[in-house]
């Protein structure tokens, strides 16, 4: 018999930490309660003191320090005691596949037991949990060398997050083929060109909120067609209203604000 290496790491962080990247967004505090749902985005649980009880549909109730999930795949994943980490990450993107990869064991469609579990639970107790780091680890190494000219064509979208950018025409100002330009982009920013457009929406939504703004007006100037369009949208990857994350006391780190 093993010894739980959970059960060496100290307590919790003292607030519950979120954060939002274009491609992934993180959760590092106590469970929320999200009922058993199907995101539409893959997720990574790591239980932080203790290990998991994810429930599922298939495969009945299975306990694991760690579980992967692929998108629309019906579960919960509870923490059995203290807090968790929660990494919820765009299903079509190298960052999914990767996280797949360093999963050391399975049941059905669940990845289990993360190869760098221990560390993933290191970082999130530390005193100031750094997502860059937590998703570093959890990816399993660091994010590849930065082009120069896709990041230009990130900024610029992360400046106007109401605008809909179009693949062919950046591809072609750029002097690449739209499929060159798809991959460079997906293998930089660990989501699609479209869904990069579409985190940084929500991104732009959460950030004013917090500011203080109204949620309904930031949903609208982050470019969702309705406030209805952003509450579905979030909750179809979280599991849960934003609302609910909102009021949850949660500290919420959005990386850097866009250039004025």
């Amino acid at each position: 018999m093993t010894t739980d290496p959970l059960s060496e790491i100290c307590g919790p962080p003292r607030t519950p930490v979120a954060w939002m990247r274009p491609g992934h967004i993180g959760y590092v505090g106590p469970d929320l309660g999200v009922d058993p749902h199907a995101p539409s985005v893959a997720m990574l649980s790591v239980g932080l003191e203790a290990p998991l009880l994810v429930h599922t549909a298939a495969h009945g109730q299975i306990r694991a320090g760690s579980s992967f999930a692929p998108a629309r795949t019906m579960q919960r994943a509870v923490a059995t005691q203290g807090w968790i980490l929660t990494l919820f990450v765009d299903p079509a993107s190298a960052s999914a596949t990767a996280i797949a990869g360093v999963m050391t064991s399975a049941a059905g469609p669940f990845g289990l037991n993360h190869r760098r579990e221990r560390e993933l639970v290191e970082l999130c107790l530390a005193d100031n949990v750094n997502p860059e780091r937590v998703y570093a680890a959890a990816i399993g190494g660091a994010a590849p060398t930065p082009d120069p000219r896709i990041e230009q064509v990130a900024a610029t979208i992360r400046d106007d997050p109401a605008r809909t950018f179009r693949a062919d025409r950046i591809a072609a100002n750029m002097g690449l083929s739209t499929t060159h330009f798809l991959r460079l982009f997906t293998q930089q920013y660990g989501t699609t060109f479209r869904g990069y457009q579409r985190w940084n929406r929500l991104i732009h939504t959460i950030r004013n909120t917090v500011a203080g703004h109204d949620l309904t007006r930031s949903a609208i100037d982050a470019g969702f067609a309705t406030p209805s369009h952003f509450s579905e949208t979030f909750r179809d990857m979280i599991g849960l209203p934003a609302t609910t994350m909102l009021r949850a006391g949660i500290r919420f780190d959005l990386g850097a604000a866009p250039a004025p």
